[in-house]
């Protein structure tokens, strides 16, 4: 097939959507197929990060079509775009795409959808994430917001031939709301294979200098996320005795505030902020230690999450979003109850302090793991094109 792909955020941004959409592509023409990808003017976005070694993780088989865009006034590292139309039609038609599959919902993904009704393309949408949790970035953490966000959600999704979401509970969220056109929940891909070749425990443990049991967070370092419970929880190990460390790795707005609540809870020389890692160095960081932790209740198929699994260490999360779809209490790791750091240090307590029980814990999640696998899951994502282009199944 020929499938473009369409993206408000790319490389070198690092989140969710942009592994996903990276190891969606690779994956795609690893497979046989044409890919062109279009997204922001990742040139401009480059010049914002101090890092942006993360760019040769494209395969170079995509086809990448950046476009004019502009830096939103206060996020430099976040272009917007106004839809021009003009180039992306032009490139399309030459393209001859047999689907167009967005994976946004911002300035561009709305020209993907006007460009796709033009050329008469099937159009398949995924949709990521809790989106109206993430107002109070913007300073619009209100009821009306968040349910105008909704229904705007629910109107462009109804403009899709077919949607595909990571978890129920977003399906849920679609259904409620009325999206008329199909929903299938289909895992984000995971390429398994990167994290079978390193190095025993041991020898990153040296590596790294870790000493003591440790604990690993990764993600943005924003509200949502919630890392000033999991500082909070750790603080509470401390405090009872359990001579442990905790690895925050990412950044963002709010890691001043983090790095001053950690030495405000005199447990700073026992928390490491890492910053933002890629590649190698991250996997290895997060392979030498013991449990995964987040507090975030805005998570609905983390790849931070499966990615830690996959590496063979148990997980701890809550219960809200899509967490209980893949962390299983009592199974491969624990989940509690949400913004309670009493009951996440109790959950970590009692993995720290039971080898065996982590240890059996860590093996579960890797095994589970073999069903996000990026082969199996964009077998899925195939069906699914297969089911809005049926004119490409005749043709096989």
């Amino acid at each position: 097939m020929r499938i473009a792909i369409f993206s408000d955020t790319f490389l070198p941004q690092v989140n969710g959507v942009v592994r996903s959409v990276v190891t969606t592509a690779n994956g795609l023409v690893a497979r046989g197929h044409q890919v062109a990808l279009f997204t922001m003017d990742v040139t401009k976005v480059a010049l914002c990060l101090p890092d942006h070694t993360n760019l040769h993780e494209l395969d170079p088989r995509v086809k990448l079509h950046p476009l004019f865009s502009l830096a939103l006034p206060g996020f430099k590292e976040i272009q917007a775009r106004v839809p021009t139309l003009f180039k992306p039609y032009r490139l399309l038609k030459e393209f001859q795409p047999d689907v167009i599959h967005c994976h946004t919902i911002f300035s561009l993904a709305w020209e993907a959808m006007i460009l796709a009704k033009l050329l008469k393309v099937p159009f398949v949408g995924s949709h990521h994430g809790f989106l109206a949790e993430y107002l109070g970035n913007f300073k619009l953490n209100y009821d009306f917001a968040k349910d105008g966000v909704r229904r705007l959600v629910a109107f462009y999704y109804t403009q899709c031939d077919a949607v595909i979401t990571p978890a129920q509970a977003l399906c849920d969220e679609l259904v409620a709301f009325k999206v008329e056109c199909p929903v299938y929940v289909v895992s984000n891909p995971l390429n398994v294979g990167r994290f079978s070749n390193i190095p025993p425990k041991d020898v990153l443990r040296s590596k790294w200098g870790i000493t003591r049991s440790t604990f690993v967070h990764v993600g943005r370092l924003i509200q949502q996320k919630s890392v000033d419970l999991v500082i909070e929880a750790f603080a509470h190990l401390c405090r009872a005795g359990i001579d442990a460390d905790l690895l925050i790795i990412g950044d963002g707005r709010m890691r001043a505030e983090l790095e001053a609540l950690a030495r405000s809870l005199q447990i700073a020389e026992r928390v490491t902020f890492t910053g933002m890692l890629h590649g190698e160095d991250l996997v290895q960081r997060v392979a030498a230690c013991d449990v995964f932790v987040s507090a975030s209740t805005t998570e609905v198929q983390a790849l931070v999450f499966l990615e830690a699994m996959a590496l063979g260490l148990p997980c701890i999360g809550v219960r809200a979003g899509g967490i209980q779809e893949y962390v299983h209490h009592e199974r491969n790791g624990l989940v509690v109850e949400p913004n309670n750091s009493e009951a996440l240090a109790s959950a970590m307590q009692a993995l720290i302090r039971d080898a065996e029980l982590c240890e059996m814990y860590g093996r579960n999640a890797r095994e589970q793991t073999r069903r996000y696998d990026a082969d199996v899951v964009l077998q899925e994502f195939e069906r699914v094109y297969q089911q809005v282009r049926p004119s490409w199944v005749s043709a096989l």
